[in-house]
């Protein structure tokens, strides 16, 4: 299955006159994703909060490999067919100017009770990873990237919102490691991007709503991907 051509398409916030596609900007640190992770506490579940992380993900990628705007970029690109015969959402892909899928993103910004998740989220890469790499559809691709965006030290709430504890996320991470399995398995095709962050002041807050807006320091720079 071949992917048809495509026209670049507008980013979700900038539809209707004066619509744009991203251009690339060198500002340093990283504006969108801090932008993004000030109010990430809210509306965790929500498909606003899950469209504002990709536009500001995709961003901060272009600003640090401004080759990639050449492609035209969607968001919440359907496959139809997955390496298992089903339907597959991704993320972010770009295409380039043929209409074949090069890059696809597919990206989580998690920000509490981060560790009792942390080997699922492993599975679950591996089984994407095969299940996007083999597709009848992308034959074309070069890259796939899994992208976390994680606090360092992140709070663990109960069922009633309060602060019960912390999860030493890199901790955590350092004892699930995937990126050995990936390079053998796809040679460099598949890979994952670990973005951490400081929540100031984290042990200081008892609850969810002291959370509601944070302030964000020390967020990993965004690597080149190629």
């Amino acid at each position: 299955m071949t992917v048809p051509p495509r026209k670049p398409v507008p980013l979700p916030s900038q539809q209707g006159e004066g619509a744009a596609m991203i251009v690339p900007t060198n500002k340093t640190p990283m504006p969108f994703l801090t932008e993004f992770l000030t109010t990430s506490f809210q509306n965790v579940r929500s498909s606003k909060r899950t469209d504002e992380l990709h536009k500001a993900l995709l961003n901060e990628i272009l600003n640090q490999n401004p080759d990639l705007a050449e492609y035209t970029w969607e968001f919440e690109y359907q496959l139809k067919e997955d390496a298992f015969g089903g339907t597959f959402d991704i993320d972010i892909v770009g295409f380039d100017a043929d209409g074949e899928m090069r890059v696809a993103i597919l990206a989580k910004a998690i920000n509490s009770n981060v560790n009792k998740n942390i080997k699922n989220y492993a599975n679950t890469t591996i089984g994407e990873a095969a299940r996007l790499y083999y597709a009848p559809g992308c034959n074309s691709i070069e890259k796939i990237l899994f992208v976390s965006v994680l606090p360092r030290l992140a709070p663990r709430f109960n069922t009633a919102g309060d602060v019960v504890g912390f999860d030493d996320v890199i901790s955590a991470k350092n004892r699930t490691k995937l990126d050995d399995v990936l390079q053998r398995q796809y040679h460099g095709a598949v890979e994952t991007m670990d973005l951490y962050f400081d929540i100031e002041n984290v042990t200081e807050q008892k609850n969810k709503a002291d959370y509601e807006e944070i302030n964000v320091s020390n967020l990993t720079p965004i690597p080149m991907i190629w």
